[in-house]
């Protein structure tokens, strides 16, 4: 009988061990269940961001439907507009004019044009050069007006 009941110990062993699942071991269903249920979701949010930003630009008539419409106060798109924008990055659609001025720049750079920016220059040189620069000459400026104060201390 001994080594009956330890064949039925390992039997429920096992059996426990099967039941056991992994959040790895999510059926595939669920999976496609999830997807469609997010993406239906961000379908919707999508379509409201679209309403709202729309309503923006659009004056209803001041009668419809045998009802008198008051004035419409403009509406603030700014939470619309950032919602729309984040949803789309998230399908992988770039909104905005980036596209525009990287266009630009890659032809300024072709061009031979030196952009400037953020506090420097950028130079380039093709051939020997020699430059010649005059010393820095400083400046003293009046905080309040902001006009030069010459050599003698007063304002120029």
């Amino acid at each position: 009988m001994d080594a009956k009941e330890k064949v039925k110990n390992q039997a429920k062993q096992e059996k426990e061990k099967v039941l056991v699942k992994d959040d790895q071991d999510q059926p595939e269903y669920q999976e496609k269940i999830m997807f469609l249920v997010s993406t239906t979701a961000q379908g919707a949010i999508l379509f409201w961001c679209i309403c709202v930003l729309s309503l923006g630009y659009i004056k209803l008539p001041t009668r419809m439907f045998g009802m008198d419409i008051p004035d419409q106060p403009r509406i603030d798109s700014t939470f619309a507009a950032g919602l729309l924008g984040n949803i789309l990055a998230g399908w992988g659609i770039s909104v905005g004019a980036n596209n525009g001025n990287k266009k630009k720049k890659k032809e300024e750079e072709a061009s031979g044009a030196i952009p400037t920016g953020g506090g420097y220059q950028t130079i380039i040189v093709k051939q020997p050069l020699e430059l010649i620069a005059k010393p820095a000459v400083v400046q003293r400026v009046d905080p309040i007006t902001n006009r030069p104060i010459g050599g003698d201390g007063k304002l120029t």
